[in-house]
């Protein structure tokens, strides 16, 4: 299992946090992101392309930084739902104190049901890639994905 609790537990989706300051509202995160970070942002923003914006920082030379990003503090658990399936979680729980919890293919059953009975009192929410697309769903009279 996996868990995002912080904005820096996001570092390791290639989504980096820098500083608060960097908002002229003293509301928004200033985030440096990889080219992996990005597609899931696009991913959770459903967008095509997220627009340049020079990054801050280098990065790490196998993972560079592409650009940045002004993300406010309630996005952290819905961003952190899509980094988690995006890693390969197969579905992920949003808890009432809205920690991300991700459920690992290797995960065993008997593990994630102990995990269940544990926290149902916690549990709000489930996730995972369910739809008639993936993340998305397919409009049954003209056929296009939404």
């Amino acid at each position: 299992m996996k868990s995002i609790r912080c904005w820096d537990d996001l570092s390791a989706y290639g989504i980096v946090p820098l500083t608060g300051e960097a908002c002229g509202l003293s509301y928004r995160i200033l985030c440096d992101m990889t080219a992996r970070g990005k597609k899931t942002l696009e991913k959770a923003l459903g967008l095509a392309e997220l627009g340049p914006q020079e990054n801050w920082n280098r990065g790490a030379d196998n993972d560079p930084h592409v650009g940045a990003v002004m993300l406010a503090p309630d996005l952290l658990s819905f961003i952190g739902v899509f980094a988690l399936l995006e890693a390969g979680c197969r579905e992920v729980w949003l808890t009432k104190g809205h920690t991300v919890i991700g459920i690992e293919a290797d995960d065993s059953p008997d593990q994630v049901e102990t995990f269940k009975r544990f926290h149902a009192e916690d549990l709000a929410r489930r996730f995972a890639y369910a739809g008639t697309c993936g993340d998305r769903n397919q409009h049954m009279m003209t056929g296009r994905v939404v």
